[in-house]
């Protein structure tokens, strides 16, 4: 691939690290005790706290598609959490087909695209040569905020996983203060089309809109407030 300065293609691989902190996460879930909660941090402390996977971002003109990448000689203690996702965006039809995996059942969510509601401030840095300027909104099913980093070299209104809507390309995403952190380690832009695959599924996956979707996590988290557990052991933070 080659590199095009000016974008004007919008063809491309981003490259990201993503890095889970278990602790940051337990403070986000102020429904369990303080007790329990620093019971936690004490035992998902020091070594054991954090752990990173890597992810990929394909975008041409008409689609885009992002993809976690285990790797295959991981040994360590979260490798069990390998699941089905992928978040497919059709650019031209502005629909999504989204292949998740819900509480062990998989899903393909099928809907508009619909981004987040950004609030822009006006803080710069950089991340992976690009200058940045960050942006947030709070995540009402989840209750956390989201801050968002955006390059302002790159006008194009996408970003890791679901997130989207900016008026330039996503390259870091801090959720709850750090408990999520997707950052991007490498931007390889092209004057080629990438080619980017439709995910396939099986015929008895069962299709959802993106309301039926977030009313199965609003209901589940609800659930875990009445038992006093983290809801993000059996699905995404």
């Amino acid at each position: 691939m080659a590199v095009n300065a000016c974008f004007s293609q919008e063809n491309g691989v981003v490259t990201y690290t993503i890095t889970h902190n278990w602790t940051k996460k337990m403070e986000t879930c102020e429904y369990i005790s303080k007790a329990e909660r620093e019971r936690s941090a004490y035992v998902w402390g020091g070594e054991n706290s954090e752990y990173a996977v890597n992810a990929e971002l394909k975008f041409n003109a008409d689609a885009y598609r992002f993809d976690r990448k285990d790797n295959d000689d991981d040994e360590s203690t979260y490798r069990w959490r390998k699941e089905d996702y992928i978040i497919y965006r059709d650019r031209k039809k502005e629909e999504t087909f989204d292949v998740t995996t819900l509480l062990n059942k998989e899903y393909v969510v099928q809907d508009s695209i619909i981004c987040q509601n950004w609030k822009i401030k006006n803080d710069m840095k950089e991340i992976a040569g690009h200058i940045c300027m960050n942006a947030s909104f709070y995540d009402t099913v989840k209750g956390k905020e989201i801050i968002a980093w955006f390059a302002l070299d790159l006008p194009i209104s996408i970003g890791p996983d679901k997130y989207c809507g900016l008026p330039g390309m996503i390259l870091e995403i801090i959720e709850a203060d750090g408990a999520v952190v997707y950052t991007a380690i490498n931007v390889l832009l092209s004057d080629e089309k990438v080619e980017i695959a439709k995910p396939t599924v099986k015929k008895k996956i069962k299709t959802i809109t993106y309301e039926e979707y977030n009313k199965k996590i609003i209901d589940y988290i609800n659930e875990c407030k009445k038992l006093q557990r983290p809801y993000f052991w059996n699905i995404s933070f």
